[in-house]
């Protein structure tokens, strides 16, 4: 009898978090463009304290998932912070047409705002729920600490949320690490920081060459197994942000937030967010860098290795959480066609839109019924409708007749179908009511979406990207799971290791 409840009690001790206390600081990696597969692909080049040490001691699921379609930098970011999906967050994508002035945004542009070292006008006001460093700020009263830094304006905003102390970006015009005075905290050592004399990352002297030797990338094609030297200027800022360096100097700032500041060393929980670049460099076919993505990847390692390494020194291994994960899409682009005959073509908005209305005028009249298009995005005139008494509904199904026959048009969809949920879930899941179009067309894959007003050309694919998901620190017991799991969770996850609520747009459950 004895001997069965010791076997109970073990089996009960095993199933209970490691630890029974709040982490006191949080740190979110999220690296845009990251692929699980090529995590292992090139894990020949890691040492054993990165990428290793967290998927060999942390919780992973190497087969996470977005519940929306096309998800870009910025709606995977919001996603991952909000814990839902932009159905209910509202970023709907990196930019987004304005029904009320009718012009494309950023979706963390803020006119009443002013910038920092920058002329970015630039909030968080455009997310519509409360994200995980939001419900740290309630739960502590406000003392809880929460910085972001990342390349893009994007992914540092939307990462810090609503009550963020501070979060940082890389300027595109002036090469500055910029912020907004929508922050009341901006570190002090911020305006040091970006003189950048003498130090490894002036645009004078900074070079990306590769890390190792050539011969030590093994699994390089011929004709790729070249060296590279990329030097940067002020004048090539978009560059600069998608090479390795840019991590480089994403860990350093990241570090000396956890030097200079209490993080992680007080009663309160705190929260570092912290956004990376892994997409191919320039923004590229792999074919065209496949050295670089290989060298990214590696240095990658090191930068997570080195950022562990000042949480531990300065915090505590037994203080800290960490996760990581991806944005869950890579940079599509035009399809090899005059050398393998693929089948391909081009959706030009600006003629669908013509007709369109020509074809709606023929049957209700002449006006100017449709009244905007952005990207894949229909937006009806609705003035026009309610004076001529017309039923969107009606005109939305005389839309769908017209548009579903043209080629390289494989479905429509339209705002009246989402929001009744009888739709596709994958498509409602990235549809918001106040932002999205009223019509919303799918590209056939391979073919290329031309919106000539804004010089956007945008590649479709269906092509699934492989997101890992992973916890480690404190309270968090090694595992391994390929089960598909949503990104959604890692919030609700995050929340419960820090016993406190989720944010409250989060339906989803903890994955442990």
């Amino acid at each position: 009898m004895k001997k069965r409840a010791l076997a109970l009690l073990t089996v009960l001790v095993a199933l209970l978090p490691v630890s029974g206390r709040t982490p006191r600081l949080v740190v979110g990696i999220v690296v845009d463009q990251l692929r699980a597969d090529y995590v292992e692909k090139f894990a020949y080049l890691y040492g054993d304290d990165g990428f290793k040490r967290l998927w060999d001691e942390g919780a992973v699921y190497v087969n996470g998932s977005y519940d929306f379609i096309s998800p870009d930098r910025s709606s995977a970011t919001a996603t991952i912070y909000a814990g839902t999906e932009p159905r209910y967050h509202g970023v709907i994508g990196n930019r987004f047409l304005e029904r009320k002035t009718l012009k494309v945004k950023s979706c963390i542009d803020d006119d009443a705002i002013r910038g920092v070292h920058t002329g970015e006008k630039t909030s968080p006001a455009g997310i519509l729920v409360t994200t995980l460093a939001d419900e740290l700020k309630i739960a502590t009263n406000g003392r809880g600490t929460v910085f972001s830094v990342a390349p893009e304006r994007d992914m540092a905003v939307l990462a810090g949320g609503h009550a963020a102390d501070a979060a940082v970006w890389l300027c595109d015009e002036n090469a500055m690490w910029a912020s907004s005075t929508f922050y009341k905290n901006i570190p002090s050592w911020l305006d040091l920081y970006n003189r950048r004399a003498n130090s490894p990352y002036d645009f004078k002297s900074v070079k990306w060459t590769p890390y190792y030797p050539l011969s030590s990338y093994r699994d390089l094609s011929d004709e790729a197994a070249k060296d590279f030297c990329h030097t940067f200027s002020t004048k090539n800022v978009k560059r600069y942000k998608t090479s390795a360096i840019v991590n480089d100097e994403v860990t350093q700032l990241a570090k000396t937030c956890v030097i200079s500041s209490p993080m992680g060393r007080d009663a309160q929980p705190d929260m570092l967010c912290v956004g990376y670049y892994g997409g191919v460099y320039d923004h590229q076919a792999e074919s065209y860098a496949q050295l670089e993505l290989r060298d990214l990847y590696c240095r990658l390692d090191r930068n997570i290795a080195d950022l562990i390494q000042a949480v531990e020194q300065y915090v505590g291994a037994d203080n800290a959480v960490f996760f990581l994960t991806s944005t869950g899409y890579n940079d599509v682009h035009q399809p090899a066609v005059g050398a393998y005959n693929l089948p391909t073509g081009e959706v030009r908005m600006e003629r669908c839109t013509l007709l369109l209305n020509l074809y709606l005028g023929a049957i209700y009249g002449q006006g100017n019924y449709v009244e905007a298009s952005y990207r894949n995005q229909i937006y009806l005139n609705h003035a026009l409708l309610e004076s001529q008494q017309l039923k969107m509904r009606d005109v939305q199904e005389r839309c769908s007749e017209f548009l579903g026959q043209m080629s390289g048009v494989t479905r429509v969809y339209t705002s009246t179908e989402l929001m009744e949920g009888d739709s596709n879930p994958a498509v409602l899941g990235a549809f918001n009511q106040g932002r999205s179009g009223d019509i919303l067309l799918e590209i056939a894959p391979g073919w290329a979406l031309v919106d000539e007003r804004w010089g956007e050309t945008l590649w479709s694919s269906r092509a699934l990207v492989p997101v890992p998901i992973v916890f480690w620190g404190d309270g968090v017991a090694p595992s391994k799971k390929g089960d598909p799991v949503s990104v959604s969770a890692i919030a609700p996850t995050v929340a419960s290791l820090l016993k406190m609520g989720t944010p409250n747009g989060c339906a989803a459950k903890p994955l442990f």
